[in-house]
């Protein structure tokens, strides 16, 4: 089911990303003019498009600008991130830019979200992981490599899982932080029934929290198109692949809401993945405007994770990374234990 595109459009071009004053914007400029330019060069770009927008915007948009007022919120969803500290992609990527923005944009939303880390990109990013736990963020175990269960045997995927805890675990000590979370590398279970049987069998030993989502955008994709844009992006192209990831979003979110009605009539507790990427830290402020907008509440993973569906026994196995309301439908009946 599509969404209607004007849901969208009043928060582009009527709302926030032509209302953000020069002042803000000319206050983060100041507060980076004591850093190293080209460390920070993603930070300076996408505020100097969002200057420009800021321009042109009106005569753009051809709208009004919005009252500023949000919907009541009626829904509620919990914002993740995958491969924290930084996804792995294509094209040169500043790990402290990125992490600044997506946790500037999760500050002015107050949104207390969770990523899920790749042990080996812990080495030299102590300090960025701080910042995501002294922000009141959690963090979970993604492996220590990232490596997707389908490409390994049960005893090496196992093996990196406990060698992603020990690299995790003396953070989350050193934080407070008590529950300890889980997230398959691409949300791959296994791709029969004794390779998911063996490593959920370990995850209870180690009683984690294993964490699944029921949203999840292509990313990625979008996420190559605004890196082939280069340095210096032309402005039109900028807000439409914003404009088009927002709907894309929206889109899935309102097919996973559809599939919650089939499967429990009633609304649930969204789990939203993200990859913490160049396109999440450069969107991410517009994207939970767009969330707001369309009636959701930002919650916590421990809050999600109290809805009843995620209590329903699902038994699925495959090549194939599906949301978890996909995992129920097409679960293996021999799987899934009984009641």
């Amino acid at each position: 089911m599509k969404l209607a595109r004007n849901r969208v459009q009043a928060v582009i071009f009527g709302g926030r990303l032509f209302d953000r004053s020069a002042q803000r914007i000319t206050h983060q400029l100041a507060r980076l003019s004591d850093l190293k330019p080209l460390k920070h060069l993603l930070i300076l770009l996408v505020l100097a498009v969002v200057i420009t927008l800021v321009a042109t915007g009106p005569s753009v948009a051809g709208e009004k600008k919005s009252s500023g007022k949000k919907s009541t919120a009626t829904k509620k969803i919990c914002i993740t991130f995958d491969e924290v500290p930084l996804a792995v992609s294509f094209g040169d990527a500043d790990q402290d830019a990125i992490t600044y923005l997506i946790l500037e944009a999760l500050k002015r939303h107050d949104v207390k979200a969770t990523g899920f880390v790749v042990g080996e990109q812990m080495k030299d990013s102590f300090d960025v992981l701080g910042q995501w736990l002294n922000g009141g963020h959690g963090l979970g175990n993604m492996t220590f490599s990232g490596q997707d269960y389908n490409r390994l045997g049960p005893e090496q995927f196992i093996g990196d899982i406990r060698k992603g805890a020990e690299a995790l675990e003396p953070m989350l000590s050193g934080f407070g932080q008590k529950k300890r979370y889980f997230r398959f590398p691409y949300l791959h279970y296994g791709d029969n029934v004794e390779r998911r049987k063996a490593v959920t069998l370990y995850l209870d030993e180690l009683t984690y929290v294993v964490c699944p989502a029921t949203v999840i955008p292509e990313d990625y994709l979008h996420n190559l198109t605004l890196i082939k844009m280069g340095k210096e992006p032309d402005s039109t192209k900028f807000v439409q692949l914003l404009n088009d990831y927002i709907n894309h979003v929206l889109d899935e979110l309102e097919r996973q809401e559809q599939l919650a009605r089939e499967i429990v009539s009633r609304p649930i507790k969204q789990i939203l993945r993200l990859r913490t990427n160049r396109l999440n830290a450069v969107y991410l402020d517009e994207l939970l405007s767009a969330l707001e907008n369309t009636g959701y509440k930002f919650i916590t993973l421990d809050d999600a994770l109290k809805d009843k569906v995620y209590s329903i026994p699902e038994g699925y196995y495959g090549l194939k990374g599906l949301s978890y309301l996909e995992m129920i439908i097409n679960s293996d009946p021999d799987l899934v234990p009984a009641q």
